[in-house]
């Protein structure tokens, strides 16, 4: 025993050696069985190495024998029989088939068959591990045949969950996969379509390599694998965002779509291999409809490579796991939250219901489009409420719906679904006004209407639905409709409208007091709104009170401009008027005459705005404020929309008042501002008469006032009214002033101050304002002084002045400011921002201005 025990784990002998050697005692080995197994169980096996699988199959060998002469004589060591932990098995058979399998894979060179057998029993601890451990395409078949040889000794005495032969394919293939995912993830350097349509070859030869070997497996095991060779797409959806819509795009999704389809019908196949035992909801042949649809669509342009990708992304993310109604959803649903419109989300829905026939019972899914639709929506709005929403899939369902397209009826019955489901949505008190007030923003936005502007984000990715009228279809049930709970709403445009306003209303009107409420009840007609809104000003008494007021009022402008139609709305109670005070300083007694017909006359062309008494309101707290300039600039603003002056006639009389007691040149600029021409003219004298006394240093270079002189086109009355004389002198003194700090300016080559402000002002005056005030004086018969302006601001010779130059000079002058009018931009945003649309008034008369004054010159000249 010693001397056995020393071949048989020496590395100098070989099993042909060791087995002529003992040829001529071999039956006394044998038949010396237990001191045999007791040697190498303690001796001999402890020695050998795991890797030596010659040697470990020739004692397996030895002792299949010895096992076998004890099963014989029925003489079992006692040992043995408590070791052995499976006693359904023989020890000699045992043995016999772990000799033969261990020869079998003794070509693996790296697989230790100890931790696949040992003396007595399988290996389990280490059994899969070193099977897994040493797969490689040329063991395949011998791991896979010595899995099933050892696992078939032990019946149904195996642990739960022990590996199968099956394994040893499926582990080899979902391998393979791994490694194509991993190096796609990890080579970002090449993100061009060539380089995807090369990793779809790959894939795709890799899926040849295999088929054979997914067809081993079991039904569940070989659609799963099969359904990773879909998925592993994902890594490109999540590193390239959105995709150009060109045709090399296309085409790489083309080449996709094929290898799809070509999977899928290999996947029908073994869904319907007979005797499989296995069951499945999934239908690989919903998807080959749906994906042949899909692809007609794509080839069509219907479908743009950009919205194809990301359907396809967005589908293996969530699908090939329900039934054919739920794949369909699955689908349909990635369609839309990828921007696809109605008409293709609607032929992949329709075409893929009516081939896959009635829904099995194994999912979920959508019967009709309204309700896919209804369904869809109720996810995200539910995602909404939680706070974990993502604003792009609801703005994407909305603006699928956005053209009319596909079947014109359902598709009015899927919008009316929608838009009904969202009112009431909006309608719910307990969500967070943020969210209500969101929902809302989305349904005027896609309504066409729009009562105050909407977010970038909104204008960037919801589309208005073309034709949409809600009013059509309140109310009225369609066979299709799949939701008899839900309300008609009649008129339902103007309520949500109403509740927007409302709600966003309260959210400003927080900083005067959180527990502030406005209602939609509140802003029914103008003189609940304007009721409203004086019961805040009671309660406001910051800057920031105001500021809140003022942003209320900016939100309730579009409710009460514009009716349905675009007419005017009713106006708004009268706000009375104020005139009878005491408060009024020198100048102002000639105010007190202002008749009621001539009011009549100009109200007659202006349009109101039906809130004016809540402009005049806030205006005055301005005034009181000292805030001025935000006072002339809400007016400017609102000279965009002449048909809605903020303040009626008794209105500017008040304030006019008010700020004249203040400040007289800025009660003028109001005037000026304001249509009301009579108004103007009495301020003027009232302003004329307080000028005598003197006019502060401060005035010397009010571009404001000179703005708003040539912009009002009262110059002509101050000019041939003598009345006015100082006034009009002041005003040429201004001019002049400016002129001289322009030409300051232009010497020193670097601006005043280096102000920018300031150059931007000069730039005004001499681009502008000059220009202006030249026509304006040669229109009024003052081409002596217009002439004579023009010479200083030229820099003529003085001793030139002999000679009658002034108008030519004049001419030429004019001449020059309308060519540079017509071939160069004027910055108007950046010269006057508080009165930036009154200048761009100016810029824009200015050139046809000059060009109906340039005959007047002409003919005098000649």
């Amino acid at each position: 025993m010693r001397y056995l025990s020393a071949v048989l784990v020496s590395d100098t002998w070989s099993n042909d050696d060791i087995t002529a050697e003992v040829a001529g005692y071999k039956g006394e080995i044998i038949g010396n069985s237990e001191k045999t197994i007791e040697t190498i169980s303690t001796v001999v096996y402890p020695a050998i190495d795991g890797c030596n699988k010659v040697r470990l199959a020739y004692v397996y060998g030895l002792l299949s024998e010895c096992y076998l002469q004890q099963e014989t004589t029925k003489d079992l060591s006692p040992m043995v029989q408590v070791d052995h932990v499976n006693g359904n098995i023989s020890l000699a058979r045992y043995y016999k088939v772990i000799e033969q399998e261990c020869k079998n894979v003794s070509f693996i060179t790296n697989l230790n068959f100890k931790n696949i057998a040992g003396l007595h029993g399988l290996n389990f601890e280490c059994f899969s591990d070193e099977v897994y451990a040493c797969i490689e395409e040329s063991s395949l078949s011998a791991l896979s045949k010595m899995v099933q040889a050892l696992v078939n000794m032990y019946d149904d005495s195996l642990p739960d969950g022990f590996m199968s032969w099956q394994d040893v394919y499926r582990y080899y293939v979902v391998s393979l996969l791994k490694d194509l995912e991993t190096k796609v993830t990890t080579d970002s350097s090449n993100r061009t379509p060539e380089y995807v349509q090369g990793f779809i070859n790959k894939l795709e030869q890799s899926y040849d390599l295999c088929l054979v070997y997914i067809r081993l497996l079991s039904q569940p095991d070989a659609l799963g694998i099969m359904k990773q060779y879909f998925t592993i797409i994902m890594p490109f959806c999540s590193s390239y965002g959105l995709l150009p819509d060109n045709s090399t795009w296309q085409e790489c999704l083309i080449v996709l779509l094929n290898f799809w389809m070509r999977l899928t019908d290999d996947m029908k196949e073994i869904a319907l291999e007979k005797n499989s035992g296995e069951t499945s909801c999934f239908d690989p042949q919903c998807l080959m409809n749906c994906l042949k649809v899909f692809m007609k669509l794509v080839m069509e342009d219907i479908i743009s490579p950009s919205q194809g990708w990301g359907s396809m992304c967005g589908y293996v993310n969530c699908g090939l796991n329900g039934d054919s109604s739920a794949e369909i959803y699955n689908l349909c649903r990635a369609m839309i939250f990828s921007g696809c419109g109605f008409g293709a989300v609607a032929e992949v829905f329709t075409v893929a219901s009516s081939d896959s026939g009635s829904a099995s019972d194994c999912g979920t899914g959508s019967k009709d489009l309204p309700h896919f639709y209804l369904d869809i929506l109720e996810a995200v709005l539910s995602e909404l409420i939680s706070g974990s929403h993502e604003s792009q899939n609801l703005y994407n369902i909305l603006s699928s719906l956005s053209k009319l397209e596909g079947d014109l009826k359902v598709m009015q019955c899927v919008r009316h679904v929608i838009w009904e489901r969202m009112v009431q949505f909006s309608d719910n008190l307990q969500l967070p006004s943020s969210v209500r007030v969101f929902v809302l923003e989305l349904m005027q936005f896609i309504s066409g209407k729009n009562i105050r502007g909407f977010s970038t984000e909104i204008l960037a990715n919801v589309q208005p639905w073309e034709e949409w009228n809600e009013l059509i279809y309140a109310g009225r049930k369609s066979e299709t409709d799949v939701d008899k709970s839900l309300p008609a709403h009649k008129d339902s445009s103007s309520r949500v409208t109403n509740t927007l306003i409302a709600l966003k209303s309260s959210q400003l009107a927080a900083p005067i007091s959180p527990s502030i409420e406005i209602t939609p009840d509140d802003l029914l007609n103008a003189d609940t709104a304007v009721s409203c809104f004086m019961g805040l000003c009671g309660e406001a008494s910051e800057d920031i009170h105001f500021d809140a007021l003022l942003a209320i009022l900016e939100e309730w402008d579009g409710l009460f401009t514009a009716g349905k139609d675009g007419e005017p709305v009713a106006e708004a109670t009268d706000g009375g008027n104020d005139w009878n005070n005491d408060d009024w300083d020198e100048g102002w007694e000639s105010l007190e005459g202002v008749d009621n017909p001539e009011k009549e006359k100009i109200e007659d062309s202006v349009f109101v705005h039906p809130l004016h008494v809540c402009w005049a309101e806030i205006f005055r707290k301005f005034i009181s404020l000292s805030r001025f300039t935000d006072v002339l600039r809400l007016i400017d603003q609102s000279s965009l929309k002449p048909n809605a002056m903020l303040l009626d006639e008794d209105d500017a009389c008040s304030l006019i008042q008010m700020a004249f007691s203040i400040d007289c040149f800025l009660a003028l600029k109001m005037a000026l501002l304001l249509p009301y021409k009579k108004l103007q003219l009495q301020c003027l004298g009232a302003v004329e008469d307080s000028t005598r006394q003197g006019i502060p240093q401060s005035r010397s270079k009010d571009y404001e006032l000179l703005i708003l002189i040539l912009s009002s086109g009262i110059l002509s009355s101050i000019i041939t009214d003598s009345t006015y004389g100082t006034i009009f002198s002041y005003i040429c003194y201004l001019v002049g002033n400016l002129s001289n700090q322009y030409q300051q300016a232009l010497v020193s080559g670097r601006g005043i101050h280096n102000n920018e402000d300031h150059e931007n002002q000069l730039l005004l005056f001499t681009r502008i304002l000059f220009p202006n005030f030249i026509s304006e004086l040669v229109r009024a018969d003052q081409h002596i002084l217009a002439g004579f302006l023009v010479t200083k601001f030229m820099h003529s010779n003085e001793s030139l002045s002999l000679i009658n130059i002034a108008e030519a000079s004049l001419n030429r002058y004019l001449e020059m400011q309308l060519q540079m009018l017509q071939i160069s931009e004027f910055p108007v945003e950046k010269t006057c921002k508080t009165l930036k649309n009154t200048v761009g008034r100016l810029r824009g008369k200015l050139s046809s201005f000059i060009q109906s004054i340039l005959p007047l010159l002409s003919a005098r000249v000649s």
